[in-house]
């Protein structure tokens, strides 16, 4: 007699490969961010003198986590 797979929504799925954890983590994960934080936002600094936050960043998603907004001010 073989048993059904059975669904556990609350199973704990901390350590499963297939949401991207331990070894298996997007290699490039690293380098967008370096690349984000050592050359887009200085290169956006350059050219805009006096941009600055205004208010809260709101993040959204899951897999593709990012922004949903990003209130600005553009003033001296």
């Amino acid at each position: 007699m073989t048993l059904a797979p059975v669904f556990d929504i609350t199973r704990d799925t901390s350590r499963h490969i297939a949401f991207g954890a331990g070894p298996h983590f997007c290699a490039g994960a690293a380098a967008s961010r370096a690349l984000v934080a050592e050359v887009a936002l200085p290169l956006l600094s350059d050219r805009f003198p006096g941009l600055t936050l205004n208010g809260p960043v709101r993040f959204h998603g899951w897999a593709f986590r990012g922004p949903l907004s990003v209130p600005v001010h553009w003033g001296t």
